[in-house]
């Protein structure tokens, strides 16, 4: 089953300029028109193309402000509008488009919103002030995430004081309901596309806010459920070290890290930074190495035979960085963009890194590039992907 082909013509769109890869041939479509100096995709887990891909949500920026707020653009070359959401600003990489593309969500402090395409910002849920109770809370969530009966929001939240949680969001009534406490740091919670019980978590490195110490993780991603029956490593004969030099590596393990769910939820993805792309399997509990390259980012289309990634925003002071296109079925890839160049401003600040990830229906690859000397946000037909493999 290929990618659908997209009934859009973003060639015929005024806010967008085609550009080639010089290598590949590859076409990609930047959107050019600007509403702010800095426009980036969203976090690679949650696609900023609306569910009918009408409308492509992104961030914007204003440097040298570090503050991140909701932009859209309309993808109709007939229709074409674009607009900024000033209210709309965000914590962590929370934003997440919802499921009648008209609207998206971001978080706040302690408080959930909704952003509608008109109008201003409506309250979806917030963490109670009495179970902040005065402390620090530098973090509501990482990135949203629904339940696959639509009835909660999966929170993971940092006190800043060596308490990190996990909580629900629910929205019928508006209240969080605080599942667990961990005494380390746990973020990247997602909820399985299919399962409305079900959720992982990654284990992830922290520094101490005080001392400034590091401390690695042992094990990456964790299997949990809404009755708290379950908290799980998956693939547990593994020791998880983060293994980067600058960061005390472990002797042992894997670079594991940036995970996904399969559209199914039969899987759980992420990328290992020196083997590349794995799968684990959690119904037979088997893990497959689908593509064998170092990568940073990855993600899946939704026939799971397409993949894209990038190569890697963490080297891009040594040497340009590249987005890359996989065929799982025929196990050969080509570059989106071979060489994008170093971001104009400070990466980290912003969090520049490409995030490549595919549209809902597969019709796209989208990705921020630098291409053309800004911080722009593309998207890459996948249908051109494939007939220059073929």
């Amino acid at each position: 089953m290929l990618a659908e082909s997209s009934a859009v013509d973003l060639a015929r769109h005024p806010f967008f300029t085609r550009w080639m890869d010089p290598q590949s041939g590859i076409e990609s479509f930047i959107l050019t028109e600007r509403v702010a100096p800095v426009q980036q995709v969203f976090y690679f887990v949650n696609p900023g193309v609306s569910p009918d891909e009408r409308w492509l949500w992104f961030s914007v920026s204003f440097p040298p402000s570090p503050v991140k707020m909701l932009a859209v653009v309309s993808l109709d070359p007939d229709q074409p509008s674009i607009r900024y959401f000033p209210g709309a600003t965000f914590d962590s990489a929370s934003p997440r488009v919802a499921p009648d593309s008209a609207s998206a969500y971001f978080t706040q402090e302690n408080v959930v919103w909704r952003q509608p395409l008109e109008g201003d910002p409506e309250v979806v849920c917030t963490l109670s002030p009495e179970y902040i109770n005065h402390r620090p809370l530098s973090r509501l969530t990482t990135h949203l995430t629904l339940s696959a009966d639509g009835k909660y929001f999966l929170l993971d939240g940092d006190f800043t004081s060596h308490l990190w949680f996990v909580a629900l969001g629910e929205i019928a009534t508006g209240e969080v309901h605080v599942l667990h406490e961990f005494p380390r740091c746990y973020n990247h919670a997602q909820f399985s596309p299919t399962d409305p019980d079900l959720f992982l978590i990654a284990q992830d490195w922290w520094r101490d806010p005080i001392s400034g110490q590091y401390f690695c993780y042992d094990h990456r991603i964790w299997l949990m459920d809404i009755q708290q029956t379950r908290l799980e490593p998956i693939r547990p004969r593994d020791w998880y070290g983060h293994g980067m030099e600058e960061r005390q590596p472990y002797g042992r393990g894997t670079l594991a890290s940036h995970e996904w769910w399969s559209a199914d939820g039969r899987c759980i993805n992420w990328c290992d930074y020196g083997q590349g792309i794995f799968e684990y399997d959690i119904v037979e509990g088997v893990t497959n190495h689908i593509w064998r390259t170092p990568l940073c980012h990855g993600h899946s289309d939704p026939t799971y035979r397409y993949w894209c990634a990038d190569q890697s925003p963490y080297l891009w002071s040594e040497q340009p960085c590249q987005v890359r296109f996989f065929d799982r079925a025929r196990e050969r890839e080509i570059n989106i963009a071979s060489a994008l160049p170093l971001p104009p401003i400070p990466r980290g600040k912003y969090h520049i890194d490409p995030h490549p990830h595919f549209s809902p229906k597969g019709t796209w690859v989208t990705y921020t590039t630098t291409a053309l000397g800004n911080v722009d946000v593309a998207l890459t037909p996948v249908a051109d992907c494939l007939a220059k493999m073929a």
